[in-house]
């Protein structure tokens, strides 16, 4: 059986089920104007940019008795999030103190999502889809 493809084609019921991570992850653009289309309340009407923002070299700077949390971002010099900075006072450099993992969300994100997953996360950063930091979600 050369040259005869080997597995049997995908039944249409199993590529219905894969249409929405086609919509959602490799065609942005129609994501996009679905969302605008729609005219729903999304996640980038609640975010707010007022954390204090450290290159991975930088020193972490002392709580203060208010601090946010998290209290610090990790950013790249392009501004892609790398991480966190939660609680650690003793760390010398933001690299090794912050949290490397922490919940990211795109800003066209429903808030009812996002109230979700912030029952499993102290807090949301929202990021772009290239993990460019925007903000972090504050709940209404």
């Amino acid at each position: 059986m050369r040259g005869l493809p080997t597995d049997p084609p995908t039944p249409l019921s199993e590529r219905m089920r894969a249409l929405p991570y086609f919509v959602n992850n490799l065609a942005p653009g129609l994501r996009s104007f679905w969302i605008h289309y729609l005219d729903r309340v999304r996640v980038e009407e609640f975010m707010r940019d007022d954390l204090i923002r450290l290159g991975p070299e930088d020193a972490v700077p002392p709580a203060a008795p208010d601090s946010p949390t998290p209290r610090a971002v990790v950013l790249d010099s392009n501004g892609v999030l790398l991480g966190t900075i939660e609680h650690s006072d003793s760390a010398p450099r933001a690299l090794s103190a912050m949290n490397p993992n922490p919940q990211t969300i795109r800003p066209d994100m429903t808030p009812k999502l996002a109230v979700h997953l912030l029952k499993a996360n102290p807090y949301l950063m929202v990021t772009t889809e290239k993990g460019k930091y925007l903000g972090r979600y504050i709940p209404a």
